[in-house]
């Protein structure tokens, strides 16, 4: 079971893949299993058995999750590029609660993050209103 639950991560990771701009590294942390996973590829020869019982079936549901969603992630991105790039930007706020419970369980929560925060946020919402208005010509 845990075998096929950490393939339909891969799956998703591997989608998050073909994304530009969207790190499947986003999905890691979605998935809680991030710091695993450099950790498993990190010290990959101390543990082989185990880093590889955990790291085969997210690499191939990565494999298939390039292959099966590739041409879907294109059609819907050119069909419907508002409400799928919305899918992805809610995924990647969503994790922000996590990635801020993370930091204050390892670290305080300084006021200046609130900052660093809110020149990010800004610059994104900047960039996709230049996306509207910039046109690219071949």
């Amino acid at each position: 079971m845990k075998f096929l639950v950490n393939c339909l991560k891969g799956v998703a990771i591997g989608s998050g893949a073909i994304l530009p701009g969207i790190s499947s590294g986003v999905f890691c942390v979605i998935f809680g299993i991030y710091e695993k996973l450099l950790d498993s590829i990190l010290n990959f020869f101390k543990d082989v058995k185990n880093n590889l019982k955990f790291l085969f079936p997210i690499l191939v549901g990565c494999g298939f999750g390039v292959i099966l969603f590739g041409n879907i992630l294109n059609y819907c991105l050119y069909q419907f590029p508002i409400q799928t790039k919305s899918i992805f930007i809610g995924l990647i706020l969503g994790s922000i609660p996590a990635l801020l419970k993370e930091i204050n369980q390892k670290h305080a929560f300084k006021p200046c993050y609130w900052f660093f925060f809110l020149l990010a946020f800004l610059i994104g919402i900047s960039c996709i209103f230049l996306e509207n208005t910039l046109a690219i010509r071949n």
